[in-house]
This record gives structure tokens, sequence and C-alpha cells, in this order.
């Protein structure tokens, strides 16, 4: 079944199974509870609910990438702390982006959009 629109707003306490052994009664949704979780079974909770998400590897219909050399996974985590719309701040990030663009223009043979990528520099 997909869903279009998520559930009307409530304002009830979220319980989870697998985090119940830290947090023995149920935790407020929409403020910060008056004692604190360990990080670890905060990090379940908010797992187990992204769990109800579908699977992207299942989707057949999605144009996303599902799978990475585990090298590509690093690069990404390595790098998810720059602001990229700042490019003056990270050149050599802009600079692998468009390297990262011309090797595919070149590669998927776009003659015409590599000529229009050359004379933009």
């Amino acid at each position: 079944m997909v869903l279009s629109q998520t559930t009307p707003e409530s304002n009830e306490p979220v319980s989870s199974t697998f985090g119940s052994r830290y947090a023995l009664t149920a935790l407020p949704k929409y403020e910060i509870g008056e004692s604190s979780i360990p990080k670890d079974a905060a990090y379940q909770i908010i797992k187990d609910e992204l769990m109800l998400d579908g699977n992207p590897r299942l989707n057949l219909a999605s144009f996303v990438t599902t799978w990475m050399e585990p090298e590509c996974d690093k690069l990404i985590m390595d790098s998810i702390n720059k602001n990229y719309v700042d490019m003056d701040e990270y050149p050599v990030t802009t600079e692998l982006q468009l390297d990262c663009s011309m090797l595919l223009l070149v590669t998927f043979s776009m003659t015409v959009f590599h000529q229009l990528w050359i004379n933009l520099d």
C-alpha cells in the first residue's frame, strides 16, 4: 500500500519495542522529555521508525543508487559535513564535481553537451 500522506498529527507519546529497556515509559513526541535516554537507545528508536519506510533495494522503479562500493560510502561520509553550496570554500570538491561531470559526458559520447561544456571553460 502506498501512502501519499503522513498520518494525522497527534501528540501521542512514542513507544518503542526495542528501545523499551532504556525508555521504560513512552517518550513525548513533540517536546523534550524530563529525563534523557542513552544515545544508542535514541538511535535505535529512530532507526526502528525508519524501518517502516519502503526498502529502496526492492523498488524496481527506482532510479537512485541503492548499493555502492564501501569506499564510495566512506567518501560520502567523509564529506557529509561540507556545505557544498559554498563553492569558494571547497574548490577541490567543486573541481572534482566538474571532473566527474566531464567524465560522464565523454563516457556516454554526448558530443553536443561536451562541446558546450568545453565552451564554458
